[in-house]
């Protein structure tokens, strides 16, 4: 599977959840999200072959990822990427360090996701950092029809990785970001 995704930076929370709505989008969660990634020894944060995450949500439920490199489709990012569902956090973390992963990063981040037909759109809140809106969709024209119904084609978008946003754009350690 692949995604295809933007960032849209900077958005007006209460505005943004008003022109939702108004499009018919249906509210699919709101969590509180806990986010440890692993890469295999020798590499550095900046230069990963992969990535591989645990990520819990406040519902229960927890995931394995795997991400492979990406490529930039216009304004849109594409991702190839594996998700496996785990019954428990720590013991994971356990697991990928036994076999000799190094943890090297962790996040926590509120996240209030909708659906419209085939787009998802999830609004990611991080500690000390404005609120931005991420839209997941089949192709990068969608998401460019979904940046204009919502009127924010004004707005700043990041077609790259959430790391160089939070690190590049707003100077913070994105290795160590908790409420």
């Amino acid at each position: 599977m692949h995604e295809i995704e933007t960032k849209v930076l900077e958005v007006d929370t209460k505005s943004l959840i008003k022109n939702l709505e108004a499009l018919g989008a249906k509210k699919i969660q709101e969590v509180m999200l806990t986010v440890d990634w692993f890469s295999a020894p020798g590499f550095d944060k900046d230069h990963q072959p992969w990535f591989l995450r645990v990520r819990s949500y406040s519902t229960g439920k927890i995931e394995v990822t795997w991400k492979g490199k990406h490529e930039i489709e216009g304004s849109a990012r594409k991702v190839r990427e594996v998700n496996v569902l785990v019954d428990n956090h720590e013991n994971t973390k356990t697991l990928f360090e036994a076999i000799g992963l190094v943890c090297y990063a962790h996040q926590e981040k509120r996240r209030i996701s909708w659906k419209l037909e085939s787009v998802q759109f999830d609004l990611d809140t991080y500690p000390k950092m404005p609120a931005y809106l991420e839209i997941e969709a089949p192709s990068e024209k969608e998401i460019s029809e979904m940046i204009k119904k919502l009127n924010l084609s004004e707005h700043q978008t990041w077609n790259d990785g959430e790391k160089t946003l939070i690190e590049g754009k707003y100077k913070i350690n994105w290795c160590d970001m908790r409420f």
